[in-house]
């Protein structure tokens, strides 16, 4: 079984600059994303994906190889994962089983949660396996929208908020810190979440888009509410 971990950093966010390179403490959330990888026993090579020479230069310090700088058409607002990951690996001489994707901007994973993944996709024989996180508040039911009356309705059909919580049926989302999916399903589909996907459920889910993102992220870490792997591992 060959492995591939994959982390892409675009270095263009407006809405908080450079946040694939902020600092907690004295590392970057991609050297975080990159240990990770490197630090798992399963993973036999871990590549950056970015589109700026900064971000290469720290991921190849770190332990990360690198191809080349993305193409522009990949390096935009609209680019996706998904062909960002295509792409890079119809460039390699080198054939993978499985991809993992490590997104630096969620950084709560360490390297047994890959292990665990890849054990439990191969359990299921399923073709993917993605973290999730359980939500509790806001569920669902209680979304709401605004028609085109002007009148609160709700957000999904045929359900309503006055349901007691404990009767509310569970629900998670993704929570972005690991994506494990087949190469040849990658490839064939173009998508990290065929129909056969299993779910890894984890206990968090902070999600770097935002500066204040980053400053609760910290609060957590500085309170010890949450652990990051390549601090406290040793």
């Amino acid at each position: 079984m060959k492995v591939l971990a994959i982390v892409p950093a675009r270095c263009g966010s407006k809405g908080f600059p450079n946040k694939n390179i902020a600092k907690i403490k004295d590392k970057t959330l991609l050297e975080i994303a990159i240990k990770v990888g490197n630090d798992c026993d399963i993973v036999d090579d871990i590549y950056i994906s970015t589109d700026c020479i900064e971000y290469e230069n720290i991921a190849k310090k770190t332990g990360a190889k690198s191809l080349e700088l993305r193409g522009e058409n990949l390096a935009n607002d609209t680019a996706k994962s998904i062909d960002v990951v295509v792409d890079l690996i119809n460039k390699l001489d080198k054939e993978y089983d499985y991809l993992v994707l490590l997104q630096p901007t969620s950084p709560l994973r360490t390297p047994s949660d890959i292990q665990n993944m890849i054990n439990l996709l191969e359990k299921n024989k399923a073709d993917a396996c993605v973290s999730v996180v359980k939500i509790d508040e806001p569920h669902p039911y209680k979304l709401k929208s605004i028609d085109d009356k002007g009148y609160v309705k709700s957000f999904l059909d045929d359900t309503t908020s006055e349901i007691p919580r404990q009767l509310l049926p569970e629900v998670y989302a993704l929570n972005g810190s690991i994506y494990i999916t087949k190469v040849k399903t990658i490839l064939e589909d173009k998508t990290f979440l065929p129909k056969k996907t299993v779910p890894y459920i984890m206990d968090t889910n902070i999600n770097i888009d935002s500066e204040e993102d980053f400053i609760f992220l910290e609060a957590m870490l500085n309170k010890n509410k949450i652990k990051i792997w390549g601090f406290d591992d040793d």
